[in-house]
């Protein structure tokens, strides 16, 4: 299954998705960077901000499409990228995908990206 996504805004600083699926999902678009609003032909972003609840005892691995090193996981609930100690995700160029187990039954998540 496909994940289901809302662009909630997209405009010159930033674009806020939200997006909701099941586990066993692999490289789902989350972010459409590339045919977002602007965008150059290489769109260079960074993660903000991200607010999840993940259900089951899985992860959801977010990532981009041209470098699986800038990576995050997230499980349980909370907010990743708004502490001092979170490493900040930047400078990657292209797409935001996302990666579901198969121990995830379901997820909601909200991301923000520059």
């Amino acid at each position: 299954m496909t994940i289901s996504t809302t662009k909630l805004v997209d405009d010159n600083f930033k674009i806020i998705v939200n997006a909701n699926g099941i586990g066993n999902e692999e490289e789902q678009l989350l972010v459409d960077v590339v045919n977002s609003n602007n965008a150059s032909s290489q769109p260079k972003v960074s993660i903000a901000n991200i607010a999840y609840e993940i259900e089951g005892t899985g992860i959801v691995t977010v990532f981009f499409k041209n470098n699986t090193d800038k990576k995050v996981d997230l499980s349980g609930r909370g907010n990743y990228g708004l502490k001092p100690t979170e490493e900040k995700i930047k400078d990657a160029i292209g797409d935001v995908l996302l990666s579901s187990d198969s121990n995830v039954t379901k997820y909601n998540v909200v991301i923000e990206t520059h």
